[in-house]
């Protein structure tokens, strides 16, 4: 399930918010403190609370309305499906008519790949329907038909019909509603007291987190990988985190305790989570909530307030590379969270006086407005969580990187280990830029010097000569190294990965963006006078001839062309998603890449 638009009426510092729109991926709503931001999250809440909206004019209860929040809730019929066995309970669907047989009719609607339900919820009532009769609104209802449902149960996994009811009570809005109450988390910048919770078998985690240690000793128990590999997470995080343990306590609890090293030798050796620094809290109940549910929605309160810049960015990565599935609604005023989350939607909450109001930001202006600080991406901040420190080019390198090392070496990064962006400009082989560059080395340089940090910096190699290569490699002290080809897409040229990036983006290009089409335009593009280099022999494989191409532009190129124009290539969000597929398909393909990025590893641990 996922949430496509939402209206707050009447709620909190709300008069009417208006449509809010949200997208897969990652929506961020910024603003300064006491804005509203926290108050549009609570009113997302399944519970909604009765704190109805004040202004000098109309402040008395008795005249105020009470609070409203609509909904559209995008599902399909296997999740709803799921959601009627989850439930236990016997529904009403709407049907076209009664002429079929209702088990027929119930089976078409519940393989629909997209159901949208407007809804409203309100306080201590149940979700109803905004719509009318279907709620599923996927036919219209003739004005003379009598409204039919089919009336639908669980029974032994799968879900069964009893028949056709002769009226329009229509039971998905509240199937709709509970739903919602389980596949939606909300985490608060608060902290979060859920080190202890009761004995018992638990696979899922409650919206609030309260079964979290419980949910912790069934991974523990049942499914040992998943839990091995949340602690892998943890110490991608928390440098000072080395490993989790779920005990039992003298009354009959269950009790998460945190390690600061890998062994666990003597329980008195590690500390309660209860007493361990509310950031930890929060990221083992969110990582613990993505990795145990399928295609949620995560709200994460103001992330930034509970976790260092370093942390916040490592599980971002995290949650754009291995958990993209869920939609992820996040609360922020830091700018690294912004320029680093990829957000599909940022909206603005301002207040004034007993107002607010939102408004959703262009990314480009945001970017446009930044300091030059915030445009290379440098915060020195993330220096003070790591030990060895290695500065990438770009978002792009300062994701992937990380996430192909740990993919491709089977393991964790070294403890301390962190890569960060210098530049988002992707392009430095100007003389303006090279002077930015020297400029964040010699800063840089200088900091990690005091601090006690090994730095390395990789940059991609662009046209830059081997004299002009060697002169800035000379003049770093050998710190600086540089990407053997000319920047990471000359990596991901693989037709079959941008073959199913180019349908995803546009399902319409189905027809004829197959792998061996989408191999011609390459290699039709790579003899045109715009990117022809000399080392070009027709040959995509060629190595001489990777290391110059401007592979980036080429596949902007093709997935237009094979489009139509209606897609295009976003850098840092497509070349993520390539390398994914290439990982998954044709590993070896990456080994060149995995090789450059473990001797920089290997470069800051020496």
């Amino acid at each position: 399930m996922k949430i496509l638009k939402a209206r707050i009426l009447g709620f909190q510092s709300f008069g009417d918010s208006g449509d809010i729109e949200f997208l897969d991926g990652f929506n961020l709503i910024i603003g300064q403190n006491n804005g509203g931001k926290s108050a549009l999250l609570r009113g997302l809440q399944p519970s909604l609370s009765d704190d109805r909206h004040r202004t000098p004019a109309r402040w008395a209860l008795y005249e105020l309305p009470v609070p409203e929040v609509r909904l559209a809730l995008e599902t399909n019929g296997a999740e709803l499906e799921r959601a009627i066995l989850r439930s236990g309970q016997q529904h009403r669907i709407p049907v076209l008519d009664a002429s079929g047989q209702a088990q027929t009719l119930v089976e078409k609607i519940l393989s629909c790949k997209s159901i949208v339900f407007d809804v409203i919820n309100s306080p201590n009532q149940p979700m109803r329907n905004a719509v009318g009769y279907p709620s599923h609104q996927l036919f219209q209802k003739e004005p003379t038909v009598e409204p039919v449902c089919a009336v639908v149960f669980p029974s032994n996994g799968c879900v069964k019909s009893q028949g056709i009811a002769y009226q329009a009570d229509d039971t998905l809005p509240n199937l709709i509603g509970y739903t919602w109450h389980t596949d939606m988390f909300y985490f608060t910048a608060e902290r979060m007291t859920i080190g202890e919770s009761a004995h018992q078998h638990a696979e899922r985690l409650t919206p609030n987190a309260q079964n979290l240690p419980a949910v912790l000793l069934t991974l523990a128990g049942s499914r040992g990988d998943l839990f091995a590999k949340l602690i892998t997470h943890l110490r991608a995080i928390f440098p000072t985190v080395g490993n989790l343990s779920v005990t039992p306590t003298p009354q009959n609890q269950v009790e998460v305790r945190v390690w600061p090293t890998p062994s666990m030798e003597r329980v008195e050796l590690s500390f309660p989570l209860n007493s361990s620094g509310t950031g930890v809290s929060q990221v083992i109940a969110i990582l613990t909530a993505i990795m145990t549910s399928e295609k949620s929605v995560i709200i994460i309160d103001e992330i930034n307030s509970f976790l260092h810049p370093s942390a916040v960015k490592a599980l971002l990565r995290i949650l754009q590379t291995e958990y993209d599935e869920h939609q992820y609604i996040i609360s922020t005023h830091a700018p690294e969270v912004i320029s680093f989350s990829n957000p599909k939607t940022v909206h603005l909450v301002k207040r004034s006086g007993y107002e607010s109001e939102i408004s959703r930001i262009d990314l480009a202006v945001i970017e446009n407005v930044k300091s030059v600080a915030e445009h290379l991406g440098v915060s020195m901040s993330d220096v003070f969580a790591a030990d060895r420190i290695i500065w990438v080019e770009g978002p792009t390198e300062e994701m992937t990187f990380p996430f192909l090392y740990q993919q491709m070496s089977g393991g964790p990064l070294p403890s301390g280990t962190v890569f960060t962006a210098v530049a988002n400009t992707g392009d430095f082989n100007r003389k303006r830029d090279r002077e930015i560059v020297y400029e964040v080395y010699r800063r840089l340089s200088s900091a990690a010097a005091n601090l006690a940090v090994n730095v390395v910096f990789s940059f991609d190699t662009e046209e830059l000569s081997d004299p002009e290569r060697s002169q800035m490699e000379r003049d770093s002290g050998g710190s600086l190294k540089f990407l053997p080809r000319r920047h990471i897409e000359c990596y991901l040229l693989d037709p079959a990965a941008i073959a199913s990036m180019i349908v995803n983006k546009d399902p319409e290009s189905a027809a004829i963006a197959s792998a061996e089409a989408v191999q011609q335009a390459l290699i039709a593009f790579a003899s045109d006078r715009r990117f022809l280099q000399p080392e070009w022999n027709g040959d995509l494989a060629n190595v001489d001839w990777l290391a110059k191409v401007d592979a980036a532009r080429m596949i902007s190129e093709v997935v237009q062309s094979m489009s139509e124009q209606r897609a295009r290539f976003n850098k840092k969000e497509d070349s993520l998603a390539l390398l994914r597929d290439i990982l998954s398909q044709n590993p070896a393909q990456l080994r060149p890449l995995y090789d450059y990025v473990r001797s920089l590893v290997e470069a800051v641990a020496a």
